[in-house]
């Protein structure tokens, strides 16, 4: 057993059901009213602001910078002021964000308020690894954070069903108050709902030490670095799929808000089925052959988008991501978390969030950049599909040099 190890106590059957509902709403909240929403709404916001594609994929990767910035920051403060804090806090932040997005018709106070709604989501998923290494035995971790990182799933699909019931009769600024109102509930249940986690059995000037060597952790844990690009990897796959999913069925598909609607409320029925399914299927199976064989899957579905693009092959293509990327943040959490202590576990998840905002950042500029200068989604797709294949292999090499699993 290794030296920094926390033993965590067994807490009771409500306490965990309680913990998993509190996770999954606060992560829900945050992506799925910041980066998920802007991804939903692309078509109506670009018509909004008078955007071309370049503008708007600068302003998607503006929310992922923030993203990859904040996940840096938030190790510190996760080892200044502990998980729970930064959770309630960056829930409770978000509320008033989501206000003053929508509160004038500058584009930039709606981009710049969007990127820190973003910074917010991935500084509150941080917290809740942290906190669940502390409260969470290791037995059930897989499956509580296979289920909270699907969170955003539950409201990808609240946005589906939003979009397809209310906009048509509500403004852009009507619809993002809503989902504020919503934001708020969850801060006030989080706030007055989450039990403090067991004390530490290393001293926080110890995890702020570990917190600020980035390089020495990388050289002293290879499993940072293979999480690093993996991330890094899923970035390039899902930030151009979702940016551009919308844009892609209403003007090359021709399909209809209400269509987009419920691809969205698809994608988040599929997300929430894999955070319940995946879990169980990763105790089983293990963790990284079950993400090797869901990506195989899906290369295949992305083939049949790119040559033979309908609506059809867009929802199965859809609906099959979905099942795996929501569930694959708390599969790869709770991989960490099996094999490392538990600063390092929060401080490499914090590094494999600045891989992902990294590689999506960069997937929406380029794609962006080139759908406006060819006008053509096929160059999109061709790009996802090559990093779902580099995601494939690369999981493989992670399988081949697997670290064993330390004792919690």
């Amino acid at each position: 057993m290794s030296a920094n190890t926390t033993i965590v106590p067994a807490p009771s059957r409500s306490v965990l059901i309680n913990s998993a509902f509190l996770f999954t709403a606060c992560n829900a909240v945050t992506h799925g009213f910041s980066m998920f929403l802007y991804s939903a709404l692309l078509p109506e916001i670009r018509q909004h602001f008078q955007l071309s594609y370049t503008t708007a994929s600068l302003i998607a990767s503006l929310l992922l910078l923030s993203y990859m910035t904040t996940s840096i920051l938030s190790g510190g403060w996760i080892a200044r002021w502990q998980g729970r804090a930064v959770l309630v806090a960056t829930i409770c932040l978000s509320v008033p964000l989501l206000i003053l997005a929508v509160s004038t018709s500058w584009v930039a106070v709606f981009a710049l308020a969007l990127a820190a709604v973003s910074g917010c989501a991935v500084a509150n998923w941080n917290a809740i690894v942290a906190y669940a290494g502390q409260a969470i035995p290791g037995q059930y971790r897989s499956r509580i954070l296979g289920l909270s990182s699907s969170g955003a799933a539950f409201a990808i699909g609240l946005n589906g069903l939003l979009i397809a019931w209310l906009l048509p009769w509500v403004t852009l600024a009507q619809f993002w108050l809503v989902c504020a109102a919503i934001t708020l509930i969850v801060a006030i249940l989080t706030w007055r709902g989450l039990p403090a986690a067991p004390a530490q059995t290393v001293h926080s000037a110890e995890a702020s030490v570990t917190a600020s060597s980035t390089w020495t952790l990388l050289k002293s844990q290879p499993l940072a670095w293979q999480i690093l690009l993996l991330s890094a990897f899923i970035g390039g796959v899902s930030g151009p799929l979702l940016t551009f999913l919308s844009s892609f069925v209403v003007e090359r598909l021709g399909g209809t808000s209400a269509q987009t609607g419920s691809l969205w409320t698809m994608l988040g029925v599929a997300g929430m089925a894999g955070g319940l399914g995946m879990g169980l299927l990763a105790d089983r199976f293990g963790i990284l052959p079950l993400v090797q064989r869901s990506l195989m899957v899906l290369a295949i579905c992305v083939a049949l988008m790119l040559l033979r693009p309908s609506l059809p092959v867009v929802w199965l293509t859809v609906t099959l991501f979905s099942a795996l990327y929501f569930p694959i943040w708390g599969l790869m959490a709770s991989y960490v978390s099996d094999r490392t202590d538990g600063h390092s576990s929060v401080r490499i998840i914090s590094l494999s969030m600045v891989g992902y905002g990294l590689g999506s950042a960069s997937a929406n500029a380029l794609c962006g950049a080139l759908l406006d200068i060819t006008g053509s989604f096929a160059v999109v797709h061709s790009w996802v599909l090559f990093w779902v294949l580099a995601n494939v292999v690369w999981v493989g090499f992670m399988q081949r040099r697997s670290q064993p699993l330390v004792m919690v």
